[in-house]
């Protein structure tokens, strides 16, 4: 089981999940596959029960942001390459999947095979949670600290 804070408990709620969720991975499994990302089973376990989510979240100044997990939009709005190309180089493994978006869609998430969680945008990358739900949960409750960048 999860352990969530209540607020990114209520945030999570509000945006349509539920313990035991289960969505089609169908669609993410071939677009993604299309844009060069691989497929993995942490992938498709964490799209499954968090796939299509748009989690409205309060930041630390009062303001709204977001984490949209249709990760089909995600990838069409970022160069895949970044994440195929330079991003692999500097975490030192090969395989990722895009799972989705933060920060009012300016940071694209993706997966490992462990299911280690990284956001990155242009030459910025940081590693985020060892997991989805700890990634939500991080970006949620704005635990900037625990955001760790990933230098050059």
């Amino acid at each position: 089981m999860y352990n969530f804070s209540p607020s990114t408990l209520a945030y999570l709620t509000q945006a349509g999940w539920e313990v035991g969720r289960k969505e089609w991975t169908i669609k993410y499994r071939a677009f993604l596959s299309g844009e060069g990302y691989d497929w993995f089973p942490a992938v498709a376990d964490f799209l499954a029960e968090f796939g299509d989510l748009l989690i409205r979240f309060k930041r630390e100044d009062g303001s709204s942001d977001t984490i949209d997990l249709d990760a089909c939009n995600a990838s069409s709005g970022f160069d895949s390459r970044w994440v195929t190309e330079d991003y692999t180089r500097r975490i030192g493994q090969t395989k990722f999947c895009a799972i989705g978006q933060a920060y009012s869609n300016h940071m694209l998430l993706f997966m490992d095979e462990a299911g280690r969680v990284y956001g990155g945008f242009d030459d910025f990358l940081c590693f985020i949670g060892n997991s989805g739900a700890e990634a939500i949960e991080v970006i949620s409750s704005n635990q900037r600290e625990r955001i760790k960048e990933i230098p050059e």
